[in-house]
C-alpha cells in the first residue's frame, strides 16, 4: 500500500513544474489523471524523442494515467467537473485567469467539490504587480539571484551563471508537493480544502535563504562574506591523472586530511591540487575516504550508473512503454519502512486512458465515449 493510495489528482499541468510535482505524488500512490489538449502538451515534443515521446515526459509524466480533452468545449468542460468532484487535488500551472475563463478555477471547482485541495502554480504568484507575467524556471532563478549567486563563485565581475538542470522549476515543484500534502492533512482534520498559491520567485528566493540571510545581517554581499571570512579552505573540484574529485572539508577536517595524503604538513591549496594531480580518481576517494574526508568522483551519467552505491539503493528503475520500448529512469529517491514509493506506470500515450477513466470512473457508456472522439471534445 502507498500513503496516497486513496488520493486523486487532476492534473491540468504542463512541461515541468507541475508534472514534477505530480510525479511525485503519483510515485507514492496517487492516482493521477493527467488532462492534456487533444493535440498533446508541448512537452510530449522536447527533442531527443524515444518512441515519439520525449525523454521530459517519459519522466515527468511516468505513474499517471492520461486523458486528452478539449476543455474549450462545454462538454468537455463537463467532463472536466464531474472528474473534479472525484478528485481530492487539482494541480495547474496555466498562465493567469485561464483556468477562470475556461470555468475551472478554484470557485468553479469548489461548487462540485467544496473541499478540493486546489493548487495554483506560477511565476509569480496569485497576485502582486507581476502576477500576470509570463515565467519559466531560468525567469525565477535570474530574479532570485540564483544565477548571480553561481556566477559569483566563478568571478563575482563575470557573468551569471546557469546550473545544471531546471531547479527554478524542480525546487518549487517540491515546495508545492509539501504544500499539497499539508493541505490535505488541514483536510483531514478539519475537513475543509484551500487554494496552495506556489510561486517559482518565492521558492527560490526561499532557496536562497542562506545567502539572503547573511546579506540582510552583514550588509556584505555573499562573494564579500567569502573573501572576508573564508581564510584557506580545502575544497572544491580538484582534477586527478583520469578525472575530478570533489573534495569539501571543513577547518576542523584539516589533521584527517594531511592523514589521508600521508603528509605532516599542508599549508596551501596548490599542495592539494599536486597531491590530487598525481593520483587517479579511484586512489584520491579512497585513500580520503578512509581518513573520513568528504570526497567524491566527479561523475559523468554513464559513470554514475555503474557506481555500487547506486546499485545497492536500486536508484534506477525500468518500465515497459508501448511505444518507446525499454524506459529507464530514476527510482523514488525516498525509502519508507511501511509504505513503500513504487514507479508503476510508464508515461500514457495520448490519450490513452479515456474510455478508461470515462466509464470506469465517470459511468460513462462505449457509444457515448465513441460520440465524444469523433465530435473532438476527446481524442
Amino acid at each position: 500500500m502507498g500513503l496516497l493510495d486513496k488520493i486523486r489528482i487532476l492534473d491540468f499541468s504542463h512541461v515541468y513544474f507541475g508534472p514534477y510535482a505530480t510525479m511525485i505524488l503519483g510515485d507514492m500512490g496517487a492516482d493521477v489523471i493527467k488532462v492534456e489538449p487533444i493535440w498533446g502538451e508541448v512537452a510530449r515534443v522536447y527533442p531527443p524523442l524515444f518512441g515519439e515521446v520525449s525523454g521530459v515526459f517519459h519522466y515527468l509524466d511516468r505513474d499517471k494515467r492520461g486523458m486528452t480533452i478539449n476543455l474549450k468545449d462545454p462538454k468537455g468542460k463537463e467532463i472536466a467537473l464531474a472528474l473534479a468532484k472525484k478528485s481530492d487535488v487539482i494541480v495547474e500551472n496555466f498562465s493567469r485567469g485561464a483556468m477562470d475563463r475556461l470555468g475551472l478555477g478554484y470557485e468553479d471547482i469548489k461548487k462540485v467539490k467544496p473541499d478540493i485541495v486546489y493548487a495554483s502554480l506560477s511565476g509569480f504568484g496569485l497576485d502582486g504587480p507581476y502576477a500576470k507575467r509570463p515565467s519559466f524556471a531560468s525567469i525565477a532563478s535570474a530574479m532570485s539571484g540564483w544565477y548571480r549567486l553561481t556566477g559569483d563563485i566563478v568571478d563575482h565581475e563575470g557573468p551569471p551563471i546557469r546550473p545544471a538542470e531546471w531547479h527554478g522549476d524542480l525546487d518549487p515543484a517540491l515546495y508545492a508537493v509539501i504544500g499539497i500534502l499539508s493541505a490535505l492533512l488541514h483536510r483531514e482534520w478539519t475537513g475543509e480544502g484551500q487554494i496552495v498559491d506556489v510561486s517559482q520567485l518565492d521558492c527560490m528566493i526561499a532557496q536562497n535563504g542562506v545567502s539572503l540571510t547573511n546579506y540582510l545581517m552583514s550588509g556584505l554581499l555573499p562573494w564579500e562574506l567569502n573573501e572576508k571570512y573564508m581564510g584557506l579552505r580545502f575544497f572544491g573540484a580538484f582534477e586527478a591523472k583520469d578525472g575530478w574529485v570533489y573534495i569539501h572539508t571543513s577547518p576542523r577536517m584539516v589533521d584527517r586530511l594531511m592523514a589521508g595524503m600521508g603528509v605532516e604538513t599542508l599549508e596551501s591549496k596548490e599542495e592539494l591540487e599536486e597531491w590530487v594531480a598525481e593520483r587517479t580518481v579511484e586512489e584520491v576517494v579512497e585513500a580520503l575516504s578512509a581518513t573520513a574526508v568528504p570526497v567524491a568522483p566527479v561523475n559523468q551519467m554513464d559513470q554514475l550508473l555503474e557506481d555500487p552505491q547506486v546499485k545497492h539503493r536500486e536508484m534506477i528503475v525500468t518500465l515497459e512503454h508501448p511505444k518507446a520500448g525499454t524506459v529507464r529512469g530514476p527510482n523514488f529517491p525516498v525509502k519508507f519502512s511501511k509504505t513503500p514509493a513504487e514507479v508503476r506506470r510508464p508515461a500514457p500515450l495520448l490519450g490513452q486512458h479515456n474510455e478508461e477513466v470515462l466509464t470506469e470512473l465517470l459511468g460513462y457508456r462505449k457509444e457515448e465515449v465513441d460520440e465524444l472522439r469523433s465530435s473532438g471534445v476527446i481524442t
